[in-house]
């Protein structure tokens, strides 16, 4: 089996080490802003490795109108963030970048999750019911109520 070189992801939280689990009929159809509070989308499926039984993906659903015309991308599930108790996943995915982008065939999927959708050099934070608050009504969120979480890429260790 060849090697192949590429980045990963790695996220550095200020959690307290909580591990939450969700359901596939939790996940599917689970709306995705990006970390502006920007709608991008919808979970739609998902892509499971087995005999490891890894999540490799998740398919976002972005764009169309009743079913039709909608772009399919594979995002990595280490890029999402959620909070308990949230409406939504939250990932670093410029919106217009999936404007632009074709996404993939729904009848070839690709093999891994598409890592440079992800947008690495910035800051990613989940917006809080106070922050989404604060975006529908374009003041900013009061300070004490933002956390900032980053995601750095580094090379893969073969």
């Amino acid at each position: 089996m060849q090697e192949r070189s590429g980045t990963v992801l790695e996220r550095r939280t200020r959690t307290t080490g909580e591990e939450w689990h969700m359901s596939a009929d939790d996940i599917m159809n689970k709306k995705v802003i990006n970390s502006r509070g920007d709608d991008i989308g919808s979970i739609s499926d998902m892509r499971v490795s087995f005999p490891e039984g890894r999540v490799k993906y998740l398919v976002l659903k972005h764009g169309g109108t009743l079913g039709m015309g909608a772009k399919h991308f594979a995002i990595p599930p280490e890029a999402v963030i959620y909070r308990s108790g949230d409406d939504n996943f939250v990932v670093n995915i410029d919106k217009q970048q999936l404007d632009d982008r074709p996404g993939f065939d729904k009848d070839n999927w690709p093999q891994e999750a598409d890592t440079s959708l992800i947008q690495s050099s910035g800051a990613i934070t989940p917006p809080t019911r106070e922050e989404a608050e604060a975006m529908r009504r374009e003041v900013p969120p009061p300070a004490e109520v933002v956390k900032k979480e980053t995601i750095e890429t580094r090379p893969r260790q073969k």
